[in-house]
């Protein structure tokens, strides 16, 4: 079977990751003239550990990853609301861990044949031809596939062409990203909520931590380390401190989140995986969890053999459940984090643990039956 997988972010390379593990060498193009040199942190959950592991890569992560042993949130004036010990809710699925997302896709890149990436090569269109799917490039070249898988986000061209428009909503959260150096106060996963606004530290490594702030994009401006600094002065230690002394010049990358509904997205021959189907806010933090998901499932239904409409209508059967439960929960979170501080306050401190275990239990269950 000739596979192009379009995108070599974090759901491509886990795609022909998982697909070479059954044996099925693809293709992959990637518009970027070269691998990512950037890139802030990211949060695995238990989950996403799992999807590790089906893709042999769990050990190699788990070596440059800091464990995330408690998930902990504060009010914006530094008084605990709620701590919950993952392993109770991940143990029997996989470790909660933290890395540098330069790590994670370089690990991912590693792990595949030489020459399966071509960078600087775009998938621009495709149309069906006959039982096949023509593909043309960038570069001018045409191709036929037996399946053409779109990973390269929301607002990559092969994607428009062949479901329109990308569907995709703003959800009204900004966001700042970036890595500074651990102060020695942060061993877990750490989150701040004040009015409207939230502010995370995920220690990446024992030197490093990983950052996220956000706020309603009315707040955001233009996105500067001026303007975080502002809407961020009053929250206390331990990160109010971190982003009150930041370097105007430190490296920051910024975003309007976007979420594209839980729906259909398979085509003849086509299917969508990772954000280009499934954006949503991180309040999960599942991007890279449903995205790596989405490629265990779909290898292991490819390799079953069959027809490629009933491999792909057996895919979204799989996983449009799952992945609309993390959109609704996602909503629900930003929603509550959003709202009135006394009742978020109030119900963090009342029924934080069980809201999280009702929340990610689900999750643990296996991909397939």
């Amino acid at each position: 079977m000739r596979i192009l997988i379009a995108g070599a972010g974090i759901a491509g390379l886990s795609a022909a990751r998982a697909l070479k593990t059954k044996g099925i060498e693809c293709e992959v193009v990637e518009r970027r003239e070269q691998p990512p040199t950037e890139g802030a942190g990211i949060f695995l959950l238990g989950n996403a550990a799992r999807a590790l592991d089906d893709l042999g890569l769990l050990d190699q992560v788990r070596s440059v990853a800091y464990p995330i042993a408690t998930q902990r949130i504060l009010s914006s004036s530094g008084s605990v609301l709620n701590e919950v010990r993952t392993a109770r809710v991940w143990n029997a699925c996989g470790p909660c861990l933290a890395l540098s997302r330069q790590s994670l896709t370089g690990i991912l890149q590693g792990s595949l044949n030489p020459g399966t990436v071509s960078y600087g090569l775009e998938a621009v269109s495709t149309v069906l031809h006959g039982d096949k799917r023509m593909v043309r490039f960038s570069d001018g070249r045409e191709k036929e596939y037996d399946l053409v898988v779109g990973a390269a986000g929301v607002n990559s061209p092969l994607r428009s062409a062949v479901f329109g428009p990308n569907g995709a909503r703003q959800i009204d959260i900004s966001c700042w990203r970036m890595v500074v150096r651990n102060n020695g106060e942060i061993d877990g996963w750490t989150a701040m909520l004040g009015n409207g606004r939230t502010l995370l530290g995920i220690p990446i490594s024992e030197a490093e931590t990983y950052i996220y702030a956000d706020c309603r994009s009315s707040e955001f401006g233009d996105g500067s380390v001026e303007v975080m600094n502002r809407l961020f002065s009053g929250f206390a230690g331990p990160l109010g401190p971190i982003v009150a002394s930041l370097d105007p010049a430190t490296t920051v990358h910024r975003a309007v989140l976007q979420e594209v509904p839980a729906q259909r997205w398979i085509a003849d021959r086509y299917v969508l995986i990772g954000d280009a189907a499934h954006a949503s806010s991180p309040s999960m933090a599942q991007g890279a969890g449903m995205a790596m998901e989405d490629a265990v499932v779909l290898a292991e239904l490819v390799s079953k053999g069959g027809p490629i409409d009933g491999i792909l209508q057996r895919f979204h059967q799989a996983r449009i459940g799952r992945v609309a439960w993390v959109q609704k929960k996602s909503r629900a979170r930003d929603k509550l984090r959003s709202g009135s501080s006394t009742i978020r306050n109030a119900v963090l401190r009342l029924f934080g643990y069980a809201l999280y275990r009702r929340t990610y239990e689900p999750l643990t269950r296996p991909l397939l039956p």
